[in-house]
């Protein structure tokens, strides 16, 4: 009969029993809504009629409104309880009769996935028979059902194929499902929808084994589910063969391929896991899945992929292979304790890269030696190379590892390997560091104003790795002394900011006496206050002490001019601070000496000594002992010496000596004025070796006192 002709007889039926509101007999009635509902259903699923819409409006009406006048009568005529049972027959006959046997044909079929578009035809096919078995009998679970306390139609409906289909098939399913999982992770396609429909069975049969209130099929799939099922009949074993099929996978890659490659193809994989769970798995079995991928293709091997001594991270590092840095960061991090061997490489890279730059200078500095010549502290390279590295690593922790603690840590503590591992024990990297500064600050490199901070920026970088940070200050203050006092500094902004910089990095006290000698110097000096009392051009620049470096003391017989100068001055600085005590510093001064030699003029920048020695030959024509200029200055013979050396045997021979040219002989030299001198330069500095020796020697010893004192207040 055709689906039009059947639902008018159906109308046509429920109308009359509707009108004559009398019983509609049981077998009567079940004939008639076996005969036009569940039968007309069964034949639409098994592929039995060539109608695909079992019911239309007037069919599915009448069909209801048949079972329920079947049940709205009270006592004999309510057969609510006999079309439950009924339906339950129903639902377990078409299960047992048409899905068991044609299950059972493909349980051991050759295809692979036999069973699966069976089992996955069934699933589908079962939804829709109970959700229409559902509607058929809606009335049951609103009336008899939610009074009686019994199992829905749709909880009936699933929890029967649970116990009839899922438990009988369930391992062959399962070892299918696997099969085919393998199948894909090998590089061939397979039908995710097929898989996606199977792997939901499980789930769904973990809610209906146990729950008895489902009202919808959709309700059953959008409730929260019961994973006890799919995780024991399923996830355990799925997990199990993802191990093995990975510990196959990754034994096979690591002896054929470098690390670059095994990452990749491990990141592959993790990426085609997460891919796999979210097309059809369930989304629970991520973590685990991974995991048990990370297991066998990361942590096993992590030693071997970072060690490996032609493509782990150490050749990763100095080649700046980036996106396989990256690639490695990203999959170790991952693990547990996956970053710290990378961490540790990192730090022994970091340390080798730079003990390198340090054996290169002591090489230089040998080779030199042994030409009977020296490395200059001035030689930047060092220093510019430290920086580059040290920049180049930071850049690589920031940007590809995240600037991850560990990382931070490692680079830290290889930095401070190296910056506290001098090359030789008179070349050591804490002068390096402040010569370097001082090359900066003191515009001896043409940089602009940005270029000048970012220097200062490396520079600090470099400085918080120095243990010896005290040392670091008192040669700091050093340079920072003579760049100010002889005016040679890029700008008082950048000496600031570099002092802000440490302050940053060390705190108040460690800046408070190169604060003070900024302060100082920005005060200003009296220049000129004097210019009406005395004949020359004279300013002071006053220090506090205790902020400068300290200075021996020593007398100099100035000349009467400068005498009238630094009285005048002792005066009017006594009147306006009476408690106060100046001390003058004669070696901290320069003056420039108008000199005429054959003719010729000359502006010559020099020492106070020099000056005054200087004067001692002005008005003498005969030549001078040693003893008898010693004796004019009111200055010892050492200082003689040095005074003397820096006129008489420097680069400008001011003075003309007898004896050997390179050495002075207090006993026997006499000195006169160089009446043949001649520079090119009408404007030149006379250089002098200082007179308290080796700065250096002098830090150090202060350093030591210093650090003795604080050990005796701890």
């Amino acid at each position: 009969m055709r689906r039009t002709d059947r639902e008018e007889t159906l109308l046509t039926y429920a109308t009359e029993k509707s009108i004559e509101t009398g019983e509609i007999p049981l077998e009567e009635g079940w004939e008639k809504l076996r005969e036009n509902g569940i039968c007309v259903l069964v034949d639409i699923l098994q592929g039995n009629a060539s109608d695909r819409r079992p019911f239309g409006n007037k069919g599915y009406v009448s069909l209801y409104t048949i079972s329920y006048r079947m049940c709205s009568n009270a006592g004999l005529y309510d057969h609510s309880k006999a079309l439950y049972d009924r339906t339950k027959d129903e639902i377990e006959h078409v299960l047992q009769h048409y899905v068991v046997p044609e299950l059972n044909k493909n349980k051991y079929a050759d295809e692979g996935n036999a069973i699966l578009n069976k089992f996955s035809h069934h699933w589908e096919n079962h939804k829709v028979f109970v959700k229409w078995m559902q509607q058929l009998f809606r009335h049951l679970d609103n009336g008899y059902i939610a009074n009686s306390s019994i199992s829905t139609i749709t909880s009936v409906g699933l929890k029967l194929f649970f116990d009839i289909v899922f438990v009988q098939f369930k391992a062959e399913v399962r070892e299918s499902l696997l099969n085919a999982i393998d199948t894909e992770r090998d590089g061939i396609n397979i039908d995710q929808d097929l898989l996606r429909s199977c792997v939901e069975v499980f789930p769904v049969m973990g809610l209906s084994s146990k729950c008895t209130t489902l009202k919808t099929v959709q309700s059953a799939l959008n409730t929260q589910p019961d994973l006890s099922v799919y995780e024991s009949d399923l996830e355990i074993s799925l997990l199990k063969r993802t191990s093995d099929y990975y510990a196959r996978k990754s034994r096979v890659w690591l002896e054929d391929q470098t690390t670059p490659e095994y990452l990749t193809r491990a990141e592959m994989a993790l990426k085609a896991e997460r891919n796999r769970v979210k097309r059809y798995l369930h989304p629970s079995t991520q973590s685990k899945l991974l995991c048990a991928c990370e297991q066998e293709l990361l942590q096993k091997y992590k030693g071997p992929l970072i060690n490996h001594d032609q493509s782990g991270l150490r050749s990763l590092l100095a080649e700046d292979r980036n996106e396989d840095l990256r690639r490695m960061f990203n999959l170790f991090r991952r693990l547990a304790d996956g970053l710290s061997p990378m961490a540790l490489m990192t730090k022994k890279f970091v340390q080798s890269e730079g003990n390198k730059l340090l054996q290169e200078r002591r090489d230089l500095i040998h080779s030199l030696k042994s030409k009977g010549r020296k490395l200059s502290s001035n030689d930047p390279d060092l220093i510019d190379q430290l920086m580059t590295l040290h920049s180049k690593m930071s850049r690589l922790v920031l940007e590809l590892f995240d600037n991850e603690a560990q990382f931070q840590r490692a680079l830290r503590e290889a930095f401070q390997e190296v910056m506290n591992a001098d090359t030789t024990s008179d070349d050591s990297n804490v002068e390096l560091l402040v010569v370097h500064t001082d090359r900066i600050l003191s515009g001896k490199l043409k940089l602009d104003e940005e270029e000048v901070e970012n220097r200062l920026e490396h520079c600090i970088q470099l400085f918080q790795f120095v243990s010896d940070k005290d040392l670091y200050a008192e040669l700091y203050r050093e340079r920072l002394a003579k760049r100010l006092l002889s005016k040679k500094y890029t700008s008082i902004h950048a000496e600031k900011s570099m002092i802000v910089k440490m302050k940053t990095q060390q705190g108040a006290p460690f800046t408070t006496k190169l604060e003070g000698m900024v302060n100082d110097f920005t005060v200003g000096s009296a220049a000129n206050l004097l210019a009406n009392r005395t004949r020359m051009d004279f300013s002071v620049q006053v220090l506090t002490q205790g902020f400068w470096p300290s200075q021996k003391q020593r007398d100099l017989q100035l000349s009467h001019e400068m005498r009238d100068a630094k009285s005048a001055f002792n005066t009017w600085y006594t009147e306006r601070h009476s408690h106060r005590v100046l001390s003058w510093v004669y070696i901290l001064g320069d003056v420039v000496v108008k000199g005429n030699f054959g003719g010729r003029s000359y502006d010559m920048t020099m020492t106070t000594f020099q000056a005054m020695a200087l004067l001692a030959f002005a008005c003498k024509k005969e030549a001078v002992a040693f003893p008898e200029i010693c004796e004019h200055m009111q200055i010892d013979e050492p200082t003689g010496k040095r005074v003397l050396h820096s006129l008489a045997c420097g680069k400008y021979k001011l003075l003309d000596k007898t004896g050997h040219h390179r050495t002075i002989n207090c006993k026997t030299d006499l000195f006169e004025s160089n009446a043949i001198f001649y520079s090119k330069l009408k404007r030149f500095k006379v250089q002098m070796s200082m007179l308290d020796g080796d700065f250096k020697r002098k830090v150090n010893v202060e350093i030591q006192q210093q650090r003795g004192f604080g050990i005796d207040a701890t």
